[in-house]
């Protein structure tokens, strides 16, 4: 199932025409180069590392960063800078569950304006749809949409570079951090169906679904948080409609002025192919006829432009398969039958022959080989 993006209600103009004018619809848009986050995230780590004090200022200085930057919470900081910190504080200051803490302490007042903007949604739903939509302008290169069923919707949140891992701890703190923000939304007892992690979580079930509570399930496609639908489109208990709506479209203009433009989308069709199909790679099923009609392309027209560009749609399918593979079973905890349907293949005796042809060595071969290395 296509994720389902937001309500065409709640869009900002701002946004629409941006995307109008660079001629690609809104999710492809803004997802070229480096991969940035706005430093006002780092509110959190200080928080919940409080007590550590003056200690952190040599961490931060070895990440390329200060603790004066806080004083301009919208400049961007290279992503990946910002995940090893995280990962380096856990592990120097021995807090396993720092993400979880730093999202405890991450509620509406620390998005400055996007506070407002969330409570003037009118519903859970629209909120959401709100972090959604602003997305690539908080953190790019970041998938964070929307999949709509019977009962409920799943939000997913997955940096879309697979070289910038471990992300246990940012992975963490986005979806706590989500948490926390909907409990201050609606009520404090507040808690989602279900919550899914893209890396292992193999003895700590049980203080994560205490964190959550919910059950977590590890090694998944994403990070997500599975939400009943008629908590997402009940009126939030501050909503006052009249007043809301005007709120929101001076809210929305504003703060697309203070975070400036989004990043200019790529120019090479090779890129975004890949961006595509690493986004949908193990959530939905991917073609050449899906790929090109996200890019208004006929199917046609987006092959002969790949071959332009020296490839084809199947290279780069098999590609994005074989390094989301690599990736997938460097992590501990995940099996071959898990691994085969992320990557859409039918069996394990499809993925394996198809590993093998890539690498030169089987599934199980390779994974007895990292344990020994």
């Amino acid at each position: 199932m296509r994720p389902v993006m937001a309500d065409p209600d709640l869009s900002p103009s701002g946004l629409a025409a941006d995307h109008a004018a660079a001629g690609l619809p809104p999710d492809i848009a803004g997802r070229a180069g480096q991969a940035t986050i706005r430093l006002l995230f780092l509110t959190a780590l200080f928080t919940a590392l409080e007590d550590v004090g003056k200690r952190i200022d040599p961490l931060l200085r070895e990440h390329g960063m200060f603790r004066a930057q806080l004083e301009t919470p919208y400049e961007t900081v290279p992503l990946h800078r910002y995940v090893a910190l995280l990962e380096a504080a856990a592990a120097r200051f021995d807090r396993p569950a720092l993400g979880l803490a730093m999202g405890a302490a991450f509620g509406l007042a620390d998005l400055g304006p996007f506070y407002a903007l969330l409570r003037a949604a009118g519903s859970l739903r629209g909120a959401l749809d709100y972090l959604v939509l602003f997305q690539s302008r908080l953190q790019t290169r970041t998938l964070f949409d929307s999949r709509r069923d019977a009962e409920t919707t799943t939000y997913s949140y997955r940096i879309e570079d697979s070289a910038i891992w471990p992300r246990v701890q940012d992975a963490e703190f986005a979806l706590a951090s989500y948490v926390t923000l909907i409990r201050q939304l609606t009520h404090a007892r507040w808690t989602p169906v279900a919550v899914h992690l893209e890396h292992a979580v193999t003895g700590r079930e049980a203080a994560l679904a205490q964190a959550f509570r919910a059950p977590v399930s590890g090694n998944q496609v994403t990070n997500a948080l599975v939400l009943r639908n008629e908590d997402l489109d009940r009126p939030l208990p501050s909503a006052v409609p009249a007043e809301d709506r005007k709120l929101r479209t001076i809210l929305e203009w504003h703060l697309l002025a203070l975070m400036g433009p989004e990043a200019t989308p790529a120019e090479s069709f090779v890129e975004l192919t890949r961006d595509i199909i690493g986004r949908w790679l193990g959530r939905t099923h991917v073609d050449c006829a899906s790929v090109a009609a996200e890019m208004k392309l006929s199917e046609r027209s987006l092959r002969r432009r790949l071959a332009e560009e020296g490839t084809s749609f199947r290279d780069l399918l098999q590609q994005a398969r074989q390094a989301r593979a690599q990736t997938m079973l460097g992590k501990s905890g995940i099996s071959l039958t898990v691994a085969a349907e992320q990557l859409g293949y039918a069996d394990t005796a499809a993925f394996s022959r198809a590993f093998k042809e890539w690498t030169g060595v089987s599934p199980g071969r390779f994974l007895r080989r990292d344990e020994e290395g």
